[in-house]
């Protein structure tokens, strides 16, 4: 759901999402998966549904990297070249 409709709830998108983990990781730069996770719980009650969608999008968009040893994500700047 990225393309905004008139339906869409921009309380609960993945856009919105992205932008509070972004703003978290950007802040710890690191940070790991339950932290991140409970970070989510202030837009909505139903807002643990979209963490998978917005960290597969953030993957995707080449922001965050997964360390599977301290189960934790990365934050990962733009132009890094990482």
């Amino acid at each position: 759901m990225i393309r905004a409709t008139k339906h869409l709830n921009l309380n609960t998108c993945v856009l919105r999402a992205s932008s509070r983990l972004l703003a978290k990781l950007q802040a710890e730069r690191l940070c790991g998966y339950e932290a991140l996770r409970s970070s989510l719980m202030g837009l909505d009650p139903d807002a643990d549904i979209l963490f998978l969608p917005t960290i597969h999008f953030l993957f995707l968009l080449g922001r965050v990297n997964y360390h599977a040893q301290t189960d934790s994500f990365e934050y990962i700047q733009p132009g890094s070249g990482v």
